[in-house]
């Protein structure tokens, strides 16, 4: 289990309003070890004590030195020894939309796939199984194959059979691609037809990852879950349709686009609509409708690079996206050296202007040193 992840998940219950029985309590039900809970309830309410060290300045000169070294080493061993981004790599991510059903119901759910591989597009089978804890037996499955270019996210209904038992069960995807997988769980609740009960509104449930078989107790992320407007109807689009329909409108009507936009229930929803009216319009606005900030970055990015703008880098919140932004018009035929001054990571200034001298006297290996930093 990854402790601060758990201390930052107690903290932001905290900043929300609410008190540690009531995190302890909920967190004790989906199934964290006690150990683990109070330690992290107690240091999310501790202070933190820092401690300042003074070095003379010729110790932070060999400190320095001795940094950028290691630095220059381990990324010389990195390119030369051949370790590149693999080809398939995902991260698979689960939101609750409907999580508590009756027997003969839906399970309603956001599937999203990020793609974090160096290939462009690759197939990806994936299995959705509802999971009782008690048993370990699945009542309940089904599979879907998506092609994944930069990132999916897909609205999922999974019927639960008409003999299912109430209580706890787990709701597990399993992305497969390339003989490699990907695993994310997010718990629900199968209750009485006639109990008439309501999903008790509780702090908000943070998806877990689990390896193969068995589910590991484990944070990855807090994922905020709303409530679904049940008057939609079964005719409502779905995440995906939605996407869709605003790539081919966005140019002819960008007010009815931004509609279908707003009209999506769960805020990364909402968010990559936006992202997408952004890179179809080349227009950044729309990056600042989107509330999760690695998506505004990499929103201001695509922008920045779609309308041959560098001067959009310099929104991006992350320095190491925005140097990345910066670096996307130094190579890949932009050839644009003005941003060097720009870029925050020393090494990679240091190849900016590298790259800027070559340019200057004409020499045929730019190319190769362009490979080094990319």
């Amino acid at each position: 289990m990854s402790n601060k992840t758990l201390i930052r998940y107690v903290k932001e219950q905290i900043e929300k309003g609410y008190d540690a029985q009531t995190l302890r309590k909920h967190m004790l039900k989906y199934g964290y070890a006690a150990s683990d809970v109070d330690k992290a309830i107690s240091q999310a309410y501790g202070h933190e004590v820092k401690h300042v060290i003074h070095f003379s300045p010729a110790t932070m000169v060999t400190i320095a030195g001795v940094f950028i070294g290691l630095v220059v080493i381990s990324f010389v061993f990195y390119n030369l020894m051949g370790s590149k981004t693999p080809e398939t790599l995902l991260d698979l991510n689960l939101e609750g939309v409907k999580t508590t059903s009756e027997a003969g119901s839906d399970i309603t759910f956001l599937s999203e796939i990020d793609n974090l591989g160096s290939s462009k597009r690759y197939d990806v089978i994936l299995k959705y199984e509802v999971i009782n804890i008690e048993t370990s037996k699945v009542i309940t499955f089904k599979e879907e194959t998506r092609a994944l270019e930069t990132k999916s996210s897909k609205q999922i209904n999974i019927n639960v059979p008409s003999d299912a038992e109430t209580g706890d069960y787990v709701l597990r995807a399993i992305a497969t691609y390339d003989e490699q997988r990907a695993v994310a769980t997010i718990p629900v609740k199968i209750q009485d037809k006639d109990s008439g009960s309501v999903e008790e509104p509780v702090v908000e449930e943070p998806v877990v990852e689990i390896p193969d078989e068995e589910v590991v107790e484990e944070v990855l992320e807090t994922v905020e879950e709303e409530s679904v407007d049940e008057s939609r109807g079964d005719d409502a689009l779905t995440t995906f349709e939605t996407l869709e329909k605003v790539e081919v409108i966005a140019k002819q009507n960008k007010r009815e686009a931004e509609k279908l936009c707003e009209k999506l229930v769960l805020q990364t929803s909402r968010d990559l609509c936006f992202n997408k009216m952004a890179e179809v319009l080349g227009d950044k606005t729309y990056c600042g409708k989107v509330n999760d900030e690695r998506t505004k970055d990499v929103c201001l990015g695509n922008v920045a690079k779609i309308i041959d703008k560098s001067e959009i880098c310099e929104e991006i919140t992350k320095d190491s996206r925005k140097d990345s932004c910066y670096m996307s018009f130094v190579t890949g035929g932009k050839k644009d050296y003005s941003v060097c001054d720009k870029v925050v990571n020393q090494y990679l200034k240091q190849s900016c202007e590298s790259l800027k001298q070559l340019s200057k006297l004409n020499i045929t290996d730019v190319a190769f040193y362009e490979t080094l930093i990319n």
